[in-house]
């Protein structure tokens, strides 16, 4: 049996990685795996204060881990809105170094195996546009997000991608409004059924 082929959706919070993720799974008729914050007990403290982020990051894990072990094998497509290996963007932003090391030896002894995506794409937008998005969307937890912390993340991720080598199509969302553009969701499939003829 062939495998699903993964496209996976990664960018800053913000960026419209949700939202690019449902638009493809209605169009190649695929499974849709969503990355579910809300279900995360800890992400509210860990905006609030310091004190809760390997408690996050390993609950992320757990999530992940359940949500790729559970996933389909008969769809032709798994689209995500999130990468398999986000933990790598945020362990080294988030962690000190002796939990760094305690939550790669958690993660080595739960055997998880990020599954390899066939095409990454990667979105990102100016930071004053991420920040007006997180606003608008009205999720509580986030409202107070201090901009210098979205600093950080922006560049965790655009460190992240420099050093991602497998397939990968970059996409400027402030450029490209597939939320609200027909046009746009049109031009960004075809992109995306050209990149993957070439893998």
């Amino acid at each position: 049996m062939n495998h699903p082929r993964i496209i996976s959706i990664e960018g800053p919070i913000g960026a419209g990685k949700t939202s690019l993720a449902r638009l493809l799974a209605d169009h190649f008729q695929g499974e849709l795996i969503l990355e579910k914050p809300e279900e995360n007990p800890f992400l509210p403290d860990f905006y609030r204060q310091p004190g809760g982020e390997l408690a996050t990051e390993l609950q992320f894990l757990l999530q992940r881990q359940a949500q790729w072990q559970s996933a389909a094998l008969t769809n032709a497509y798994i689209i995500s809105d999130y990468s398999a290996r986000k933990d790598e963007i945020f362990t080294p932003l988030t962690l000190n170094a002796a939990e760094l090391r305690l939550f790669q030896q958690i993660k080595t002894q739960l055997h998880y195996q990020a599954p390899c995506a066939a095409l990454l794409i990667f979105l990102n937008a100016p930071l004053a546009t991420l920040k007006a998005r997180i606003l608008s969307r009205a999720r509580a937890y986030e409202q107070n997000l201090d901009t210098a912390y979205l600093a950080k993340v922006q560049q965790a991720y655009l460190h992240w991608r420099s050093n991602y080598t497998a397939p990968c199509l970059e996409i400027n969302t402030a450029e490209l409004d597939f939320v609200h553009e027909e046009r746009h969701n049109e031009n960004l499939i075809k992109m995306v059924k050209y990149h993957l003829q070439d893998i």
